[in-house]
């Protein structure tokens, strides 16, 4: 026994160390069971994935995060590195600053993909939650910055106030670019107009969405001449998109019949010339049942609109010609007249 407890006295420090690292990994073993074993097995049984992959993103972090700290406090056992003690705990928190860069990394990835996946995710806000995911990633760099500086006893102030100043000059010579820039993050992200939607801005420009840039959108509209709009400028209009939320549109013929007409048979053939239009795979949506509405006594007419649907805004003009050419001849050949411009003048005499 004697023997031992001399043993154990010379040895000491060297037993403490080995005791340290072998509880260390234990223990970094045991929470690596906890994490995949049964957290893993409770969050398999929900329907979101979304659990499973913060787990796998935390699990590794702790287990480093325990060998290390494990590691750090049995190097305090062996005597001869007590001077190097300070320099030791400076390497730690190096490390758990790494730690926690990639433990932050990890989760804001998970959850940026998680809202890309859930929200069945755009092409362009995908590309919207890339810059995101950019942004995010270099402050959680920039934070362990300022935190690695102040593990080496440096002052963060000043760089943090060079920072503020630079950034406020730059922000202010930025201004009309970083307006546009953010505007299109705006545009991208609400996902109201993308590529080749069609749109009208205000009461006037109207065309097709070429480009959803950084800084402009470009249009091209309908003499094919393209228009680049500045993306604050677009962020701050009322806009029309055609193509949402489908991209059919219902649209209205104009039409007139002379005041002895039979109204019934003309709806008739109204409604007749409109199911053949809607028939027409060119431009027309089966589907859509044609409606037709008398809406006013005019100078000359019984005026009426005769409604369709097209497939999209383009289809619409050449559904409209059709329906034109189609409802005079349907007319003709009833011999139902679309008058001319008429008006009746009485002439009173006076006493």
């Amino acid at each position: 026994m004697d023997v031992f407890l001399t043993f154990y006295d010379q040895y000491q420090n060297t037993f403490n160390f080995l005791l340290t690292l072998l509880i260390t990994l234990a223990g970094a073993r045991f929470i690596l069971f906890i994490f995949q074993a049964v957290l893993s097995h409770l969050t398999a049984k929900t329907k979101t994935k979304m659990d499973d992959q913060l787990i796998a993103v935390i699990e590794r972090p702790f287990y480093w995060g325990i060998i290390i700290g494990g590691f750090y406090f049995a190097l305090l056992q062996v005597t001869f590195l007590s001077s190097y003690h300070d320099m030791l705990l400076i390497v730690v928190k190096l490390m758990a600053i790494l730690l926690l860069v990639m433990l932050a990394i990890g989760l804001s990835n998970t959850l940026l993909g998680w809202v890309e996946h859930r929200y069945k995710t755009t092409k362009k806000r995908g590309a919207f939650l890339i810059t995101l995911r950019k942004i995010v990633n270099a402050m959680i760099y920039f934070m362990a910055l300022i935190f690695a500086f102040q593990v080496f006893g440096l002052a963060v102030s000043p760089l943090i106030a060079s920072f503020g100043i630079g950034g406020l000059a730059v922000g202010l010579a930025l201004q009309p670019t970083l307006s546009n820039y953010f505007s299109g993050l705006t545009i991208v992200s609400d996902g109201f107009i993308e590529k080749d939607d069609y749109i009208q801005i205000g009461d006037g420009l109207s065309g097709t969405v070429e480009k959803i840039g950084w800084r402009n959108t470009v249009i091209r509209l309908w003499n094919n001449n393209l228009v680049m709009i500045p993306n604050s400028k677009l962020a701050e209009s009322m806009i029309t998109n055609f193509n949402e939320p489908q991209s059919k549109m219902d649209f209205l013929v104009p039409c007139g019949v002379a005041y002895n007409s039979r109204l019934d048979k003309v709806e008739k053939i109204a409604l007749k010339v409109g199911r053949e239009l809607q028939k027409d795979k060119r431009f027309g949506v089966a589907t859509y049942k044609p409606v037709v509405r008398f809406y006013e006594f005019g100078d000359s007419n019984v005026n009426f609109k005769l409604i369709l649907q097209a497939s999209n805004r383009s289809a619409h003009f050449e559904m409209m010609h059709e329906a034109i050419k189609a409802m005079k001849s349907a007319f003709d050949e009833a011999n139902i007249t679309i008058a001319f411009p008429t008006r009746t003048v009485e002439l009173v005499s006076q006493p």
